[in-house]
């Protein structure tokens, strides 16, 4: 039997690790920004994935793995709303009365752009490209836009050690798309609650990567070869996913602490 590579994470001693940057997303599959500071709140990260654009004729979600054109465009988070930039420079903010219809105008087809509504959406399924299988339909959270987890963490040093797996393709950050960029591997992670700033984070596992990493985007083509090297060597793996056991804010070279008991560090009341 085929047995696939360690994890890139690696299996040294252990290290303290720091936050090296911070990533939020504001809307679902758009390129975002980095910013020195993320507030961590109940559901997730303050400002990431807060809209998506929903087709108009199945109301489902959309995502760069149906759709990688949405790679093309960015989004900042401005308080309580996204200001959009479209590919050819254009700006306009989630509040614009226009913004589904200059979305639509964009992609060639009727979206609009949405927020939580409330109730699980379904994400529009990948048709698939020949090379890669097809994915399944699934239902987001209520609450948000995240597909697994409300908190991406992922290590510099599991980059590297990928990089080296396949030298030829540009691992840039930007195709992985983390919250949180940690120095060194993030095999530290998987096992107890991390203090992180004023916030407490809970690793629920690793994060398996789909053809969302091969999706060309500004400054970096399509590699299928990426994400078959994530399959052969790491059975599709790079990151962790965490959720947000107490909220707090975290800041660029914070140390991320492990708890070593989980009384230390309660949630508090659901609001």
């Amino acid at each position: 039997m085929h047995r696939a590579a360690p994890h890139p994470c690696g299996s040294g001693p252990l290290t303290p690790l720091r936050v090296a940057q911070l990533w939020r997303y504001p809307v679902k599959s758009m390129a975002g920004e980095s910013v020195p500071r993320l507030r961590f709140g109940r559901h997730g990260v303050v400002g990431d994935r807060a809209f998506a654009l929903v087709s108009a004729d199945t109301g489902r979600v959309l995502t760069a793995r149906r759709v990688p054109e949405l790679l093309g465009a960015s989004a900042r988070w401005f308080g309580c709303e996204a200001e959009i930039r479209l590919p050819d420079g254009s700006r306009f903010r989630s509040s614009d009365p226009a913004a589904s219809d200059l979305l639509s105008d964009w992609l060639g087809r009727a979206v609009r752009l949405a927020r939580p509504a409330g109730r699980a959406l379904t994400v529009e399924q990948y048709a698939g490209d020949g090379e890669a299988a097809p994915s399944t339909d699934f239902d987001l959270p209520q609450w948000g836009f995240v597909d697994d987890a409300p908190v991406h963490i992922l290590g510099e040093g599991s980059l590297r050690a990928a990089e080296q797996w396949y030298p030829q393709g540009d691992w840039s950050l930007p195709r992985f798309r983390p919250n949180v960029l940690v120095t060194g591997p993030e095999d530290a992670l998987l096992g107890p609650r991390l203090a992180a700033g004023g916030a407490v984070l809970e690793p629920t596992g690793p994060c398996k990567r789909c053809v969302m990493v091969t999706q060309p985007q500004r400054g970096l083509g399509k590699d299928r070869e990426i994400l078959r090297t994530l399959i052969a060597r790491a059975d599709a793996s790079l990151g962790v996913y965490a959720g947000i056991v107490r909220p707090g804010s975290v800041t660029v070279n914070d140390t991320l602490d492990p708890l070593l008991t989980a009384a230390s560090a309660q949630p508090a009341g659901r609001a």
